[in-house]
């Protein structure tokens, strides 16, 4: 039985701690002049274009797609930059289940509020981009749920129907409501923005600290 196997990004594949938004807190940074430009802003499950305009708000500015663009330029330089340095690492025994998986008859997508280029720097710098043919980014919607739905309809038009089952893996509160909304099972991993018992609350299907604890689902 094949599965259609969606997964978050910051605090599911890359592990997540306070260093994991510097490229685009500094990127921000040099758009409004600014230092720390991020504090306060929760950034968890949320689009790339959603905390952007928060973070406008904050500086009294107003959202323009010239503001945008400028910062994309901004932010693409700070992947670069930051492709060097070991910023983006391996969360728990991610690299190791998704090589797994890549050998198997099942589907693998993403869901996240990342924009695909910090995506792609981030999963190329763990060695897994290629496992990822297709997803839901950042620029598909503003709000979670829209980029789920763009996901799904991504994934359906790349692999056909051809999966019984649809998995979403995250660690948010976020990703249990989005696997709700599409009607798939979800898998919550205690590694990120939410803690066990906060996970607890919203009763997922399978809570785990490692991937490996899930192997046999899918292996």
């Amino acid at each position: 039985m094949a599965a259609l196997i969606f997964f978050d990004i910051n605090g599911t594949l890359i592990k997540r701690d306070s260093r994991t938004d510097l490229p685009y807190q500094k990127a921000l940074d040099i758009l409004l002049n600014a230092e720390n430009s991020l504090e306060g802003v929760d950034t968890s499950a949320r689009s790339d274009q959603d905390v952007f305009m928060e973070v406008l708000a904050n500086y009294n500015e107003t959202y323009s797609e010239e503001k945008w663009q400028q910062f994309l330029n901004f932010y693409e330089t700070q992947l670069q930059l930051f492709m060097s340095t070991d910023v983006w690492r391996n969360n728990v025994d991610a690299v190791e289940f998704i090589q797994k998986l890549s050998t198997t008859d099942h589907k693998l997508s993403l869901i996240t509020g990342e924009l695909s280029i910090g995506a792609q720097y981030k999963l190329e710098k763990i060695g897994v981009w290629k496992y990822f043919p297709v997803g839901g980014f950042g620029e598909d919607g503003l709000r979670r749920f829209d980029i789920a739905e763009e996901a799904l309809k991504k994934a359906n038009a790349y692999y056909g129907d051809d999966y019984d089952e649809i998995y979403i893996i995250g660690d948010t509160l976020l990703d249990i409501k989005t696997a709700r909304h599409l009607g798939a099972r979800i898998i919550s991993i205690t590694t990120g923005s939410n803690t066990r018992n906060e996970l607890e609350t919203l009763s997922p299907d399978y809570i785990i600290d490692k991937f490996n604890e899930i192997e046999k689902l899918f292996l």
